[in-house]
């Protein structure tokens, strides 16, 4: 997890931790995430989902802290 110290806060997800999560290599999340024609939109669709599913956890985190 990244930290942004300036802000006291968890930054949302980068590409390392998207290509963990979707099993893929941080190469292979660049170019789907700048929407490179080399990536097959099954992939692409991967990624896309991997990113709302790892900043929906974030933010579900970050509101039950700020909740307490």
């Amino acid at each position: 997890m990244a930290f942004e110290a300036a802000l006291g806060m968890e930054r949302l997800c980068t590409i390392r931790e998207i290509a963990e999560k979707a099993e893929l290599s941080a190469a292979t999340v660049h170019r789907a995430l700048k929407n490179s024609r080399e990536v097959h939109p099954e992939t692409r669709r991967l990624v896309l989902e991997t990113v709302c599913l790892l900043n929906e956890e974030k933010i579900a985190r970050a509101a039950r802290f700020v909740g307490d």
